[in-house]
């Protein structure tokens, strides 16, 4: 008996395994709406598990959220087992339009993430977040606001962006996401953004 449960739980592992393979970071949005989660358009996703209970996930428009990122739904409730076993604390997640989630950073239950925030690599948020703010530490607390990293972010890019990188878009269109993807994975722009940055980065500290 013992095997025949195991051999259902390896195929249903391997079976899950090869559903995912078929989303890439933007179509899996597509998986994550089917589990129950409100997921905004042109996201982008580099885990493959959205929350363990993904119905209490709301995400708005053009989110980025990175590798190792997890959205927590529930609270630890395993050490009162003993006097309620079947307790279980749980809370909903939001995050607003134009957001970034770093790599490894954990959002706790009953946090809400305001438009147009980052919260940085490895952070944990244990309360909510206002609009435009960037977000670090254990716990996370604010450390900026987003205009101000966009205007070092902007002079910053003047320097390491190479001359006719990207020439390809056109100044007058939008882009989604995916579609600006394509672009930068041209041979040509990864070529000149390699050697841009290796003499940025390598030749001229030799100087």
């Amino acid at each position: 008996m013992k095997i025949f449960r195991l051999i259902r739980r390896v195929t249903q592992i391997l079976k899950s395994k090869y559903r995912l393979s078929k989303y890439d970071n933007y179509t899996i949005a597509e998986y994550f709406r089917e589990q129950g989660a409100q997921i905004g358009k042109d996201c982008f996703f580099s885990i493959r598990n959205i929350a363990s209970e993904p119905y209490l996930v709301k995400v708005g428009d053009h989110v980025g959220i990175a590798s190792g990122v997890i959205l927590a739904t529930h609270s630890l409730g395993w050490i009162f087992r003993d006097r309620i076993p079947d307790i279980q604390i749980f809370g909903k997640i939001e995050i607003g339009d134009n957001c970034n989630i770093g790599v490894n950073a954990i959002i706790l239950p009953n946090v809400t993430i305001g438009k147009n925030c980052i919260v940085a690599a490895g952070a944990v948020v244990n309360k909510s977040v206002p609009d435009n703010s960037i977000v670090a530490g254990v716990p996370a607390k604010v450390i900026g606001n987003v205009e101000d990293y966009f205007k070092n972010a902007r002079m910053i890019w003047e320097v390491q962006k190479p001359e006719g990188y990207m020439s390809e878009l056109d100044p007058n269109i939008k882009y989604t996401p995916r579609e600006f993807d394509v672009f930068r994975q041209l041979p040509k722009n990864k070529k000149l953004l390699k050697e841009h940055l290796i003499k940025i980065f390598w030749e001229e500290e030799k100087k």
